[in-house]
């Protein structure tokens, strides 16, 4: 029986990672607080650097947050791609594009880093290959968080907008300043099925010696 239940297990588990879809349209049923707080407590089970837990989150649910939120990151972007040269329409494109994928969605998930918990090395090297560690730790929390959230039928889509302006979204949302944006997780009831995107064959990924 131990057996059969671990192979059911395990099936369930593989179900869930290859029917995990990135999801960028949302229906406007609300998703609850305390559901996205029950998915956080399983999800920081994921494994971080000594344990460490580097990661701090910020829900945003109101409508003026998300828009503050948003709008900031535009500007910033707007700024960018006018230095980089695009035409107007094209930046009204990507800046309109993320801005309402942010101000629309049931809820908006931000992830941050702190360094509590890192080991301070005293040499550059360490000190970095402490942070990167942790930054991983990031795909491990995030990944966990949206497989629990598919299994609940809540869809999400990862964001790493934050990474190219941190000071804009600490200032937004009136976070402290050791804290480093990683990702955005916007969540909420798909409001359609979203297609799969083919994965490279496994030859192409892995080499045995």
């Amino acid at each position: 029986m131990k057996n059969m239940t671990l192979a059911s297990t395990t099936l369930a588990i593989a179900g869930a990672v290859r029917e995990r879809r990135s999801i960028r349209a949302f229906s406007d049923s609300p998703v609850a607080a305390e559901t996205i707080e029950e998915l956080l407590r399983d999800a920081v089970w994921a494994p971080s650097p000594h344990n460490a837990q580097p990661w701090r989150f910020t829900m945003l649910l109101t409508d003026e947050a998300k828009a503050g939120l948003a709008g900031a990151m535009a500007e910033q972007l707007t700024r960018e791609l006018t230095e980089d040269g695009l035409e107007p329409e094209q930046i009204e494109r990507q800046t309109g594009r993320s801005r309402r994928r942010i101000s629309t969605a049931p809820v908006v998930l931000l992830c941050s880093l702190v360094r509590d918990g890192l080991v301070p090395y005293g040499d550059a090297r360490r000190h970095d290959l402490e942070w990167q560690m942790a930054v991983q730790s990031v795909g491990a929390v995030l990944q966990t968080l949206m497989l629990l959230a598919a299994e609940r039928g809540i869809g999400s889509c990862w964001m790493a907008a934050p990474m190219y302006c941190p000071e804009v979204v600490l200032g937004a949302l009136d976070l402290p300043e050791d804290f480093s944006p990683q990702a955005l997780v916007l969540m909420g009831y798909p409001e359609a099925d979203a297609k799969a995107r083919p994965r490279r064959p496994l030859g192409e990924v892995l080499e045995i010696k």
